[in-house]
């Protein structure tokens, strides 16, 4: 009996397996993601604060202009694509068209831009952008990066743990980015999920 039980189970965790590997390449709308840190953020807003228990909600809550893959190639995410200049001192972010905040704004450049300068202003981390000299807004899907030096971290610096775009329309309003009141409560994001 005690054999065809580890059979039995042997079988059904296969199959369990087999299908949530089937389903892991399907993405689906919808649904709630549930999941356990280590500790209670202070803010959920990752332009103001770091660390795993910041982070990790906030990679989720905010999307970024690129993320890496597993080996460590940058992708487009809230940039479809981006050029760097031959003399390395400026970035050119050019964003997806159709991206919104979780309220129905639009993403803007203007958004990015404001993002940097919170993130220069407040992040803990903000040395990674002390080369970025402003953003220019051509239009409202492009961002210039200006740089004072060439900064190859910078690449790294726009994934999801650094340059969370915030919302300007929410975020400045003349109020504490690190106190706003929105860090916690009624989070206004741009990334997959939501509270």
């Amino acid at each position: 009996m005690r054999h065809v039980f580890k059979h039995a189970f042997a079988a059904t965790a296969a199959a369990a397996f087999l299908a949530t590997s089937a389903l892991a390449d399907e993405p689906k709308r919808g649904g709630t993601l549930v999941t356990v840190i280590a500790s209670t953020p202070r803010v959920l807003n990752p332009a103001v604060q770091s660390g795993v228990a910041t982070g990790f909600p906030g990679a989720q809550l905010f999307a970024s202009p690129l993320r890496y893959d597993d080996s460590w190639t940058p992708q487009p995410y809230l940039a479809k694509s981006w050029e760097v200049s031959d003399d390395g001192l400026k970035v050119t972010l050019h964003l997806v068209e159709n991206a919104t905040f979780h309220d129905g704004h639009p993403i803007t450049s203007e958004d990015v831009a404001f993002s940097v300068d919170i993130i220069k202003q407040y992040h803990p981390f903000k040395s990674m952008f002390a080369p970025v000299t402003s953003v220019d807004t051509p239009d409202p899907h492009t961002a210039v990066i200006n740089l004072s030096k060439p900064h190859p971290a910078l690449m790294l610096a726009m994934s999801g743990q650094l340059m969370s775009i915030i919302p300007k329309h929410i975020y400045g309003d003349g109020q504490d980015p690190k106190n706003h009141p929105r860090n916690n409560v009624d989070v206004v994001g741009s990334g997959p999920f939501k509270l």
